[in-house]
């Protein structure tokens, strides 16, 4: 099953992949590649880059007011004994807005909802939270629906938008990966242990336990243990990263 899917992943973003490269060559082909008869090497590499960075810059601004959405799994990322669920997509709005993230927010709960206690469940439900019940005994079945259910938002919510996934499990690396070439904004928050290559995808990164206390979002540096979100590291496809202002 999971095979099946990782290959239907990979015929939609083969596609997406081929749309986004023909727009990219035609913005070279008409803001720089035609300047190369008048302009050295120096002036067409500065061309470029400025083009690109002009570019990131909008793409950047773009994202901050676009669509989020939430992918939560729970089987990776629980609610903490003895924590407020009416808090939970408050802080995590509260984490998204402290770094500048402001559009339209919807956040997806998937897991056994039988094992949350009733409380939990309608503290969540209450404060916006679609939970989503996945039964105990099917083999990786949060992760399964996660990434179809995502797939399908993406179909229906064009880059640039926000996609933020609540896990540290490696199996939604590829997808995240992909997502990241077509332009989207690849958020995550991870639980202490977490993939390398999951954390490798995302472009802001947020500990779970940081964001479920009400961390104050400041940047850190990257690492295991460090705190509360930090930048990816990996270079971005297609664009140059602008520093988010302050």
């Amino acid at each position: 099953m999971k095979f099946k899917l990782m290959m239907l992943a990979s015929i939609f973003f083969s596609k997406r992949f081929r749309q986004v490269t023909l727009r990219r060559t035609r913005i070279s082909e008409n803001g720089v590649v035609q300047q190369r008869l008048s302009l050295s090497d120096v002036g067409l590499k500065y061309l470029a880059m400025e083009a690109t960075c002009r570019e990131a810059s909008e793409e950047e601004g773009f994202a901050r007011t676009a669509k989020t959405s939430v992918w939560w799994d729970i089987e990776n990322c629980g609610v903490p004994k003895g924590c407020d669920g009416h808090k939970i997509a408050l802080n995590i709005k509260s984490a998204l807005g402290k770094m500048k993230y402001c559009g339209p927010l919807a956040i997806y709960a998937y897991g056994d909802i039988n094992q949350m206690r009733s409380s939990v469940q309608q503290a969540l439900s209450s404060t916006g939270v679609s939970l989503n019940h996945v039964p105990p005994g099917v083999k990786d079945g949060s992760d399964k629906k996660i990434l179809v259910d995502m797939l399908l938002w993406t179909m229906e919510n064009r880059a640039p938008a926000n996609v933020m996934l609540i896990s540290g499990d490696g199996d939604y690396s590829y997808v995240l990966h992909r997502l990241r070439m077509i332009g989207y904004n690849v958020l995550l928050v991870r639980p202490e242990s977490a993939s390398r290559f999951l954390v490798a995808a995302a472009d802001r990164i947020w500990l779970w336990r940081s964001v479920v206390a009400g961390g104050s979002g400041s940047e850190v540096s990257k690492g295991v243990n460090s705190g509360l979100v930090v930048e990816s590291k990996s270079s971005k496809r297609f664009r140059v990263h602008v520093p988010c202002p302050n």
